[in-house]
């Protein structure tokens, strides 16, 4: 016997009788006394441990992870997953390839799920304003930063990142006054990917301001943020731009990638090209040589991109836009031609 069994059998709505067992003011005594003659032929009771149970059942948030690959985002949602445990919050977590339409999946998960609140890790959520529009919980975006840090266009979406761009920059004037001049870029692709333009625009204007050259055509080499993809485009690059002197990548894994496929070359790092990555991964310390490389505080962005969610589920506060420091870490990559 449920209460729609009761409902069914005494002729009202499934809501009445839920209000008269539950006490609720309201109901007239004619139909109380009704419904309560059925409770009582059945010897039905109310299962209060259950309705206790769904009051304060944790509720769900989810995680996108914009690239099956990325060992930052692993990192990231292992941190994440671990303070949830401690909250009544669970992790619902969904794997996307990196070229992947993010907000459309957002979207999809909003509809199907009902989630309190949504995690990106990486991807643009906001470069589909009209679908992103249609999500109506708070959304972090961790490890990058939405086109609209003002919040004129999401007004529920914030963001915890390094500044890519300054880190860039710096990454670059540390080659260059390593007396580098031919520098090469392998990066991911910039019509799609709004991180991979704020880094090359780091480095770009620390090319412009040391009135180097850059040719794109020839020194720009697109990859997916992977091995893989950096070993694939370090090939390319020696065809491409063969006296080039370093290489900045956008990422550790393209670097180590790409390390790879310069020694089956039989090119040695850094005695005839120099390298450097991003992220500050651990894995890349234990590389031969060690990579060069900005370091992200992944506790930092994890911690802030979790708090900066909660706060606007449980307290309605206002999206925000922070940076997190990162460390410049000098490996054994880089060689100075001074």
């Amino acid at each position: 016997m449920t209460i729609k069994d009761i409902a069914k059998e005494c002729g009202y709505g499934v809501g009445t009788v839920s209000r008269a067992l539950n006490n609720h003011p309201g109901i007239s005594d004619k139909a109380r006394q009704k419904i309560y003659s059925v409770v009582d032929k059945y010897g039905f009771v109310l299962n209060q441990n259950a309705k206790k149970l769904k009051e304060h059942a944790p509720r769900t948030i989810a995680v996108l992870v914009q690239g099956a690959q990325s060992i930052l985002f692993n990192s990231l949602l292992e941190i994440i997953q671990n303070k949830l445990q401690n909250l009544p919050y669970n992790a619902s977590v969904f794997v996307l390839n990196e070229y992947d339409n993010g907000t459309q999946a957002a979207c999809k998960i909003y509809y199907e799920q009902k989630p309190a609140g949504i995690i990106f890790l990486g991807g643009n959520p906001d470069s589909g304003k009209e679908e992103f529009d249609a999500i109506k919980v708070p959304c972090v975006l961790i490890a990058n930063s939405p086109e609209d840090k003002d919040g004129t266009q999401t007004k529920n979406l914030s963001s915890v990142s390094t500044d890519d761009e300054t880190a860039s920059y710096f990454c670059t004037e540390y080659l260059i006054k390593n007396g580098h001049k031919k520098i090469c870029v392998i990066g991911g692709e910039l019509q799609s990917s709004c991180l991979s333009r704020r880094r090359f625009n780091g480095f770009l204007r620390a090319m412009n301001d040391y009135d180097l050259p850059f040719n794109k055509e020839s020194m720009y080499i697109p990859s997916m943020y992977s091995l893989q993809g950096g070993f694939d485009a370090a090939s390319t690059l020696i065809k491409k731009c063969p006296d080039a002197s370093a290489v900045f990548t956008m990422s550790d894994v393209m670097a180590m990638g790409a390390c790879r496929s310069f020694a089956d070359m039989g090119i040695s790092i850094p005695k005839d090209i120099s390298i450097t990555g991003f992220d500050g991964l651990s894995v890349a310390s234990y590389s031969c040589p060690r990579i060069t490389t900005i370091r992200q505080d992944c506790t930092s962005l994890a911690n802030e991109g979790l708090s900066s969610l909660l706060n606007s589920i449980e307290h309605g506060r206002k999206p925000s836009h922070k940076f997190v420091p990162f460390q410049f870490i000098e490996g054994e990559s880089v060689k100075s031609l001074k």
